[in-house]
């Protein structure tokens, strides 16, 4: 099997020359702009020939564009999500129950967290993930990862007060299409993607900052890792992503005359995922934008 080397973009970019970096995307101008303009890391290029796309990655860069180049097997062996049951804060640890384990996390272990809040959420009269109507909340999920927002600066908002719900479960629909925030860290001798699925865990463990809906209370949890992580960093590219559908069966080819390169949905990166490992090939675009975010930045 081919060992790929792929070019994946690592949004924001800076002021882009799209006449310098069309051509080497093997796009147009107004097509580059596109690509530029996607706030989410994702696959541009992919080639067996390290040097060449290595080439290419110079030549972007240079357009002002932000790129990185992963390996393909480093991409197959970021790990499966795993979902947590519960959690806890103790004063030293984040312990979070899996399905057939537990797991402490020190604080000072250092993290790398990815947050994805598909745009499915949004209210449709505002166009904005539902637990942004939550003033206590609002701020979390407007900010950027450089910008610091602690649990307790929340609670100087107005006080949340003690939680009015005692099930921390939010009604929705499958897990692919859930908010989420994978925490990767170095544990048991490797690494480990742990996944605060919103309407799958129970958020009890917030204890007295519990609130009723299932939105706040992830957007809690992330306040909470950020406050005790302090060799964290949090990704929020991910925040009010709009999925892209998967083409019907016989419409690939009109899908990619619109979705170029490497884009979800297109037969291209089926192909190429399937490449590196067949297992890859049904993975859900938050999946793969999730492992590609973890990749950017680590």
């Amino acid at each position: 099997m081919p060992a790929y080397t792929l070019l994946v973009s690592n949004p924001p970019h800076g002021e882009v020359d799209l006449w310098q970096a069309a051509p080497n995307l093997g796009l147009t101008p107004a097509e580059a702009r596109m690509k530029a303009n996607y706030p989410v890391p994702e696959i541009w290029l992919a080639d067996t020939d390290k040097p060449k796309l290595e080439e290419a990655a110079g030549m972007l860069r240079q357009a002002g564009l932000n790129v990185v180049i992963v390996a393909g097997d480093d991409f197959l062996h970021v790990p499966v999500q795993t979902p947590v049951k519960s959690f806890s804060f103790t004063d030293t640890h984040l312990v979070v129950v899996l399905e057939d384990s537990t797991i402490e996390l020190a604080y000072e272990t250092p993290i790398t967290a990815v947050l994805c809040t598909p745009r499915k959420q949004a209210a449709p009269e505002q166009g904005r993930p539902a637990a942004w109507t939550n003033p206590l909340t609002q701020g979390l999920w407007q900010r950027s990862s450089s910008v610091f927002m602690t649990r307790d600066s929340l609670v100087g908002l107005g006080g949340l007060g003690r939680r009015t719900s005692t099930t921390g479960l939010g009604a929705g629909g499958p897990e692919a299409e859930s908010a989420f925030f994978d925490l990767y860290a170095s544990a048991g001798g490797g690494l480990r993607r742990i996944s605060v699925v919103q309407d799958r865990v129970d958020f009890s463990g917030l204890k007295e900052h519990q609130l009723p809906r299932a939105t706040d209370n992830l957007a809690m949890f992330v306040a909470e890792c950020e406050d005790r992580f302090k060799h964290g960093r949090v990704d929020r590219r991910l925040a009010n992503m709009q999925p892209r559908d998967r083409p019907l069966v016989g419409k690939t080819g009109a899908y990619d005359q619109v979705r170029k390169g490497f884009s979800y949905a297109t037969e291209a990166l089926s192909k190429l995922l399937e490449s590196i490992s067949p297992d890859l090939k049904p993975m859900s675009q938050f999946d793969l934008s999730s492992r590609l975010a973890y990749l950017t930045l680590r």
